[in-house]
């Protein structure tokens, strides 16, 4: 005999795992197409990598000591002193860190390359998924 509750008893099953497959579609992506992420050049200098169209991976290792395409560009700190860790910056040159990033939501500030929340100290909460400590 027919139970029509074991029919619904799998919907919600069968629910999840559709959601699931559409998901792991979108989410193939290694990295987003032109994105970067900071890395280390071959000279030991600090620089980017860039997602290439299909967001299928980074490339090598290139822009080393500087600012990728479309980075903010401008002068030094107030008295000709360097910046500190996570002030809002204009380029390289003007950070003790000797990294001025651009995050999309925060704008340019001085940061670091970091593999870890733990090499990013106060103020930033943490390493992003870029390797960059993230700014406040």
């Amino acid at each position: 005999m027919f139970e029509p509750n074991v029919e619904r008893r799998w919907q919600p099953v069968l629910l999840g795992l559709v959601l699931t497959a559409g998901c792991e579609a979108a989410e193939g992506r290694e990295c987003l197409p032109n994105d970067y992420i900071a890395c280390s050049c071959a000279s030991g200098e600090s620089g980017y990598a860039v997602c290439d169209e299909l967001g299928s991976g980074y490339g090598e290792c290139g822009y080393c000591g500087a600012l990728p395409p479309g980075t903010a560009g401008g002068g030094q700190g107030e008295g000709g002193g360097l910046l500190a860790f996570m002030s809002e910056c204009e380029e390289d040159a003007q950070c003790e860190t000797e990294l001025c990033f651009v995050f999309n939501a925060k704008g340019p500030h001085c940061s670091h390359p970091c593999s870890s929340d733990a090499e990013c100290e106060s103020p930033s909460p943490g390493c992003n998924k870029m390797g960059v400590c993230k700014a406040p």
